[in-house]
């Protein structure tokens, strides 16, 4: 893809999307190309996860231990698809092994990269904060509708 169809690409993410057209060149341009073929091993699960992929084309299958001992299929990622937001911003594990379930092309998005980006575009910073605020709040609110469902009857509730 030409730059300009990169930087509309990653507009379309919704993690992105917030960022402004001049954070999102820099991604564009810093992002690394990857291609795998089907059945290929992306990242395995437990490892550390040093950045983000967003799927071009194909699918990559996330699937964790737990899906692996119940024999359950694992979720799929599609074209549009940001696997390891987190990574972006913090150190952490890889919570699944992605598979490519078809010949895939990704853009590599290093955590380095990310924040440096973030570090000179303070207002793409504010940006983020605010959506991660707003997806955090939103999550506490659902937790709060569905807590109810997991209390035992007769037990106190706590603060």
């Amino acid at each position: 893809m030409a730059l300009e169809d990169d930087i509309t690409f990653l507009s379309r993410i919704p993690t992105f999307g917030v960022l402004g057209r001049e954070p999102l060149r820099i991604l564009a341009i810093s992002a690394e190309q990857i291609h795998v073929r089907s059945g290929q091993v992306l990242f395995e699960e437990g490892e550390p996860a040093d950045g983000g992929y967003v799927v071009v084309y194909g699918g990559i299958e996330m699937k964790g231990t737990r899906d692996h001992s119940t024999g359950s299929a694992g979720i799929v990622a599609r074209v549009g698809t940001l696997v390891g937001e987190s990574a972006l911003i913090v150190d952490t594990l890889r919570p699944a092994t992605g598979t490519a379930v078809e010949p895939t092309g990704l853009m590599r998005i290093p955590r380095s990269v990310f924040l440096r980006m973030l570090e000179g575009e303070p207002g793409a910073a504010v940006a983020l904060r605010k959506l991660m605020s707003r997806r955090l709040k939103s999550t506490l609110s659902d937790l709060d509708m569905v807590a109810p469902l997991f209390e035992e009857e007769g037990e106190p509730e706590s603060d």
